[in-house]
């Protein structure tokens, strides 16, 4: 027995957000865990991503059925052309098949076990996943789109003078949007605490996209021992991304979250992900990275949700290590416990922390810069009173074949130069896992 659940049509770049969202919201619905879900959400979204390249991207299609007393999730994706899949992809569902029918059509299909429920499809389980997942038919869109051209064949006679007028109106009301992107660029950017130099020397570099993302970063001493590190990415682009993403590092740099200690990452992301639940606040999730560098026993302790991991590089060594956020994304699900890390930092050492706009790079050459190449690059050394945060901008524009990236391009670059300390481990590190 198979039902169907929903479907998505791949649109636009909205549909990589869309279909990034939806898997998440899946895997939660079905009781897989948060890195197995994020894995589907990642390499599903960049499929999609890939999908766009064609003429006719297709559409995404969600079933469950019954196999064998057990129950199966299947994702059928109908497009245009042969897609090349990636081997995360095979790793990740138990099954993949890619079938041609005709020279144009293909259909890729995925199927996944559920192992947490039993193989029942009552209408009540079915309604429960469907409302969990929040997937509905776009019947709806294509018939509104059907009634528009029935009322452009109905207004053809005056079309030209419509189009002038509808043209200057939209030209009116992008140069508004412009100047409010660019007005909410600059706030953003002015939040970002100045350079600072010393022992602990921290440089950062915030580029907005054309459409202005979601991305805030910011540093700040807590107290005389302890300097808060932190960067988010708020879902989607424009004025209420950003807005949202304001909100949240305000939070943080005002130590408003009742009950929390700052010092304590656990208990700021769990603050912040239940403070900040996307049905409060419009849809959106967000990425955070949050880190404590204890300065009397230069160590560091961290968390995050859905981020990507920061890249730590000790001394003079060239391969960093990748301090992971390991957290669901946050605001989508409640969570019982964000685990916090903790790692000696030596000096000297250098600390990047950044967004996915650094390395999520679509090349002119149509292939996608992965995680592993951006890191590669970043261990490569630079010329001294040369930026590596500079370099790597460069570079990832000389790859798009642009000057205009699809995403924020955040990064922050901590040095650490202190003298050696002799540390007692007391209450400061108590709540470390």
């Amino acid at each position: 027995m198979k039902t169907q659940l929903g479907d998505i049509r791949l649109f636009d770049e909205s549909a990589i957000v869309e279909v990034r969202r939806k898997i998440l919201g899946l895997g939660a619905a079905f009781g897989f865990s948060s890195a197995m879900a994020t894995r589907m959400a990642t390499s599903l979204s960049d499929l999609v991503r890939q999908l766009l390249t064609h003429p006719v991207p297709g559409c995404l299609f969600v079933h469950v059925e019954e196999a064998h007393a057990d129950l199966v999730l299947g994702l059928q994706f109908l497009t245009s052309k042969h897609t090349r899949l990636s081997t995360a992809l095979y790793e990740i569902f138990d099954e993949v098949h890619q079938y041609a029918s005709g020279e144009e059509a293909q259909e890729i299909v995925f199927r996944k076990q559920v192992t947490n429920f039993s193989g029942s499809l009552s209408s009540q389980f079915l309604d429960r996943q469907r409302e969990a997942i929040n997937m509905r038919s776009r019947a709806a869109l294509l018939e509104e789109l059907r009634e528009k051209n029935q009322q452009l064949e109905r207004y053809n006679a005056h079309l030209e003078e419509l189009v002038r007028e509808r043209t200057q109106e939209l030209e009116r009301t992008n140069e508004r949007m412009q100047r409010d992107l660019d007005a909410g660029a600059d706030y953003v950017a002015r939040l970002i605490p100045e350079p600072a130099s010393g022992p602990i020397a921290i440089d950062w570099r915030y580029v907005p996209s054309e459409d202005l993302g979601g991305d805030a970063m910011g540093y700040h001493w807590i107290d005389d021992d302890h300097m808060a590190i932190y960067l988010l990415d708020v879902t989607g682009h424009g004025i209420d991304s950003a807005l949202l993403a304001v909100s949240i590092v305000n939070v943080v740099r005002g130590a408003s979250l009742p009950g929390a200690d700052f010092r304590n990452p656990s208990e700021v992301l769990q603050g912040l992900n239940e403070s900040f639940t996307m049905d409060r606040h419009g849809n959106k999730l967000f990425t955070m990275w949050y880190g404590v560098f204890h300065r009397p026993t230069q160590t560091l302790h961290w968390g995050g949700g859905g981020h990507p991991s920061v890249l730590l590089y000790e001394s003079d060594s060239c391969k960093p290590i990748r301090l992971a956020s390991d957290g669901p994304l946050m605001g989508m699900i409640d969570w019982p416990h964000f685990e916090t890390h903790c790692i000696e930092v030596p000096s000297p050492s250098r600390l990047f922390l950044f967004s996915d706009g650094v390395f999520e790079i679509h090349k002119k050459d149509g292939e996608e810069w992965t995680f592993d190449e951006f890191v590669t690059f970043m261990n490569q050394p630079v010329e001294p009173g040369r930026s590596k945060m500079d370099e790597l901008y460069r570079h990832v524009r000389h790859l798009t074949g642009s000057n205009k990236l699809a995403d924020d391009f955040s990064i922050l670059e901590v040095r650490f130069d202190l003298p050696k300390v002799m540390a007692n481990a007391g209450d400061d590190v108590r709540w470390t896992t």
